[in-house]
């Protein structure tokens, strides 16, 4: 009989649950969708018995597909940063905080800049910014002291759902990485996060290994989810670090670049690695490894936003003849020369985690003039994504050695030419890799080290097929070479007026 293992991908908008054989090929999918909580200005919930059934429901549609193949576990992928308060009976009394709430903000940063928030991003690996529990805890207790008062545990959406299905708060040190309280270079709680906000070791999960497994799985669980009470779980990580194990890059000088609605460019490293200024992440892959890189909120995401404001008239022509728009606009921005005729864009629309950490960053064209046309806009914006991506790179070149290959996977990979907008920007060929569920397999992979399938997780490199290769234009790359100074330059001239700007409109409101 065959053994199929499943990965679960725990996410802000959807969870999946997918089945691997034992060569890494994807048998069966099961996709459940979720909305984003956002009543107020800031505010990104989920809810939480959502998010619980969806998990339940992926793993128990994929069980039912694969039956009467044996699944040989069941592990973990999640999306990081997310904050759930527990109280004494052991109930919710949040929804899930997810990375992207930024009603932290102000909490944040009033530790940037400051010698305590560096000693707490050279410990726990993350720049002070809203996204993570760290500060959102201080919120909650500023703003909601007798809500405060009632937790008795901190934990994310993982550890809720191994709290319902065994019954015990415990996280990897993968996800723990992401709350801001791990010390990544002693993989423990780290002293100093916890007594500044007057929390305990006890109050948050306890500390394993990411290829930890448990058993005795409750058996109401067992049954509706039509497993073997003695299924093996395996904790896993977190989405990011998967992702790039997912990739096959454990190789030295092998970084991953996903673009999205969001973006992030990774590279696993054999140790830590702290950027002087703060502007990278450093997180945990397992006990040996740790990923650095930087996470931006301005993909693709700019992208749709553009269309929804230039070459209008195009989209809609395209719809009356059955084209994709999308692809529509891309032939316009593709008729445009490199450089934008001069126009520079700084896609920071949704504030921006790396490389500026600043919540109130804000978008701007630069160098606008009257004979700007809608399609040399577009082609600006879809630059200034691309070029804000270089800066990331670059930073992690300084600091992890030279990158050899980028394994590339997201949306932007269906456009040809913004995939090879973002090869000439960057200067580097784009792999492009057949595995869509990076993360998922990743989740697999440890769950294989874990039950000694595989003894080293270099090994996973032979799991990824590459599809195609992207190589840069040198001209075009050249062009960009003599812009990248520029969107640097006017970046950090425009990053001293932000917050005056976001007063502006607060005080306009």
């Amino acid at each position: 009989m065959n053994k199929l293992a499943i990965g679960v991908d725990i996410g802000t908008t959807q969870t999946k649950a997918v089945a691997f054989d034992e060569e890494g090929q994807v048998q069966t999918t099961a996709y459940v969708r979720y909305p984003l909580i956002q009543d107020t200005e800031g505010m990104a919930e989920q809810d939480i018995d959502q998010l619980f059934s969806a998990v339940v429901d992926c793993i128990q549609q994929v069980v039912k597909k694969i039956h009467p193949c044996e699944v040989s576990f069941v592990s973990f992928s999640t999306a990081m940063h997310g904050l759930i308060v527990m109280n004494h009976e052991n109930q919710p009394i949040t929804r899930v905080i997810t990375w992207a709430d930024n009603r932290a903000e102000k909490q944040a940063e009033a530790f940037k800049g400051t010698a305590f928030g560096q000693t707490i991003y050279q410990n726990t690996g993350l720049p002070m910014h809203p996204m993570t529990p760290f500060h959102k805890i201080r919120w909650l207790k500023e703003t909601q002291p007798e809500l405060f008062e009632q937790a008795a545990a901190f934990i994310g959406m993982k550890e809720y759902i191994l709290y319902r299905l065994f019954g015990q708060y415990i996280t990897d040190f993968s996800t723990a990485s992401g709350t801001g309280f791990l010390n990544i270079h002693q993989l423990d709680w780290d002293s100093l996060a916890l007594a500044e906000m007057a929390i305990t070791k006890e109050q948050l999960p306890r500390l394993v290994a990411p290829t930890h497994q448990l058993t005795g799985l409750k058996r109401e669980w067992a049954e509706l989810l039509g497993l073997n009470p003695d299924t093996i779980f395996i904790l896993g990580g977190a989405d990011g670090p998967l992702s790039n194990l997912g990739l096959g890059t454990m190789k030295a000088g092998t970084a991953t670049l996903t673009v999205g609605t969001s973006g992030a460019v990774r590279y696993i490293v054999d140790q830590p690695y702290l950027h002087p200024q703060a502007e990278t992440f450093c997180c945990v892959l397992d006990e040996t490894h740790w990923v650095i890189g930087g996470a931006t909120s301005n993909g693709a995401g700019i992208f749709d936003w553009a269309c929804e404001n230039l070459l209008k008239e195009r989209q809609e022509q395209a719809r009356l003849s059955g084209e994709n728009p999308y692809d529509a606009v891309m032939e316009r921005v593709e008729e445009v020369p490199a450089g934008a005729k001069g126009l520079l864009f700084h896609p920071y629309l949704l504030g921006e985690r790396a490389p500026l950490w600043n919540a109130e960053a804000t978008g701007s064209f630069i160098g606008l003039k009257r004979n700007h046309t809608d399609s040399i806009m577009m082609r600006a914006v879809v630059e200034g994504i691309c070029l804000n991506i270089k800066r990331i790179l670059t930073e992690l070149e300084e600091l992890g050695g030279p990158v050899a290959e980028i394994r590339a996977t997201g949306g932007f990979a269906d456009s040809p030419v913004f995939k090879q907008m973002m090869a000439d920007v960057l200067g580097h060929s784009l792999a492009l890799t057949e595995s869509i569920e990076a993360s998922a397999l990743g989740a697999v992979l440890l769950g294989w080290q874990s039950v000694g399938a595989i003894a080293d997780l270099k090994q996973t490199s032979k799991q990824i097929r590459i599809y195609e290769i992207v190589t840069p234009n040198e001209e075009n790359h050249q062009i960009y070479q003599q812009i990248y100074p520029l969107f640097l330059a006017t970046q950090q001239q425009l990053s001293a007026v932000y917050h005056q700007l976001a007063q502006v409109r607060v005080d306009l409101e």
